[in-house]
Parts: C-alpha cells; structure tokens; sequence
C-alpha cells in the first residue's frame, strides 16, 4: 500500500500547529502545511523519517486505519491518537516542525 509522506507531514503539522497557536483567522494554520508536507517528504532527513515511522505506529497503536493517515484527520483521530501517543507524540510532531526548517535550509 502506497502511502503519500507528504500529505501524512502535512496533517501531522496541521494538528501540531493547532495546538500552538490560534489559525490565522480565516481557518488556516499560520504556515502553508502542503508546501512543508512536500518539503519534509523530498528532504531525506533522518528525523523527519523517524517521526513519520513513529507517527505512522502511534497512528496504528490508535486502531485507525492506515489507509486514511494521508487523508484530513477528524477531531476523532486527533484525540484517539493523543489518547494513544500521550505527550510522547510531541517529540515526533516538533520533529516535523522543526524539520521544515532544516529540510528548507540544508546546511
């Protein structure tokens, strides 16, 4: 089963995003998380694959189905998957986060 890494990065930054400040008014997380989906999944960073790998099992561990990982994630998953990952999750979403930053600016 194929599974689009950049659309996974994009939902998991979507849901971190929304957890650290309010969406920019017209409903919409303050940074495009398509753009950095699609920067996170062509970078090869190894972080940022670990992340995605540890999103993917917690995703799993929720009892959600994998095939819809890459799709829009309901308020029902987000809280199956915070029930689940606990404050662990955190690490493997700034993963993410940070990511973007050092996907875009490769030293």
């Amino acid at each position: 089963m194929a599974m689009n890494h950049a659309r996974i990065a994009a939902e998991a930054l979507r849901f971190r995003l929304g957890t650290l400040s309010e969406p920019s008014g017209n409903g919409n997380p303050p940074v495009d998380t398509s753009e950095a989906g699609e920067i996170l999944a062509a970078c090869g960073d190894p972080g940022v694959d670990s992340a995605l790998r540890m999103l993917g099992d917690t995703w799993r561990a929720a009892g959600l189905e994998p095939t819809t990982i890459d799709r829009p994630w309901t308020a029902g998953d987000t809280a199956r998957l915070r029930t689940v990952g606990g404050v662990k999750l955190l690490d493997p979403l700034d993963q993410l986060v940070t990511g973007v930053s050092r996907c875009r600016n490769p030293r």
